[in-house]
């Protein structure tokens, strides 16, 4: 089981790039390859991961008819055929699939569904028979989100950094006018027990850098959106990041 969360940083926010956004992304990526990928939004902070994905992919998603809602009023059990029925089916390409057990939308019903998704943290682990599970975890720590971190075999935390490179395109040449413009933001994925890249390289971390493109990328591209040129790197970043993990959980 992979979770993903966000890092605590240094309070940088790029608006809609979350752990949920790169949590679609990956399991998406994983579908590709033919796995059958449920994706868990256990947000305990209400980010509205259904309604955004709903938006970028233009789906109609809507969390009071399935999802956590659904299956915990239903007082249903963590089984791979009760889940399945209260998952929404995402668009994804290759001959896997993305099963969709979306959060409720308001706060207060978020933090619940955490609550009960941590009750019952094993359980999800046991669901791994039948799916390759990701675990969403966006915004701040949460009380909920420790079990579910303790209980995944991999962990991935997303940070925004200040950048350091100057930034490219129009903007380095308006800055041989004296037009001055701070770096842009980079992106860093921090996971676990991924397989070393270089000798000598920390398996425990790797850092996709996106110089340069956080702000020109749309983060709906990683929710399903179609993807453009601006895009690519930081699609092709996270892929990446994703092949690594999947390879190191094979």
């Amino acid at each position: 089981m992979l979770a993903v969360r966000d890092a605590e940083g240094d309070g940088l926010t790029v608006p809609g790039l979350d752990a949920g956004a790169v949590s679609v992304s990956v399991a998406r990526c994983w579908a590709g390859t033919g796995r059958d990928v449920l994706l868990v939004d256990a947000d305990a902070h209400g980010t509205g991961l259904p309604a955004r994905i709903g938006t970028a992919a233009r789906l109609a998603l809507r969390p009071a008819q399935r999802g956590l809602p659904s299956l915990i009023a239903e007082r249903a059990s963590l089984e791979a055929g009760a889940v399945a029925g209260h998952c929404w089916l995402l668009p994804a390409a290759g001959g896997g699939s993305v099963h969709l057990l979306g959060a409720p939308a308001h706060p207060d019903g978020a933090r619940r569904a955490a609550n009960w998704l941590a009750d019952r943290s094993q359980g999800l682990t046991g669901l791994a028979d039948r799916w390759a599970v990701v675990v969403s975890m966006p915004g701040p720590a949460a009380p909920p989100y420790e079990p579910l971190l303790r209980a995944a075999s991999q962990r991935l935390a997303l940070a925004v950094v200040p950048g350091t490179a100057p930034p490219g395109g129009l903007r380095a040449v308006l800055s041989a006018f004296w037009l001055h413009f701070a770096p842009d933001p980079d992106m860093r994925l921090r996971a676990l027990d991924l397989p070393e890249a270089n000798p000598g390289t920390p398996a425990a971390e790797t850092s996709a850098s996106l110089i340069g493109g956080i702000k020109r990328a749309r983060p709906a591209a990683l929710l399903g959106a179609r993807s453009r040129r601006r895009d690519r790197v930081l699609l092709t970043a996270v892929a990446d990041v994703g092949e690594r993990l999947l390879g190191a959980g094979s």
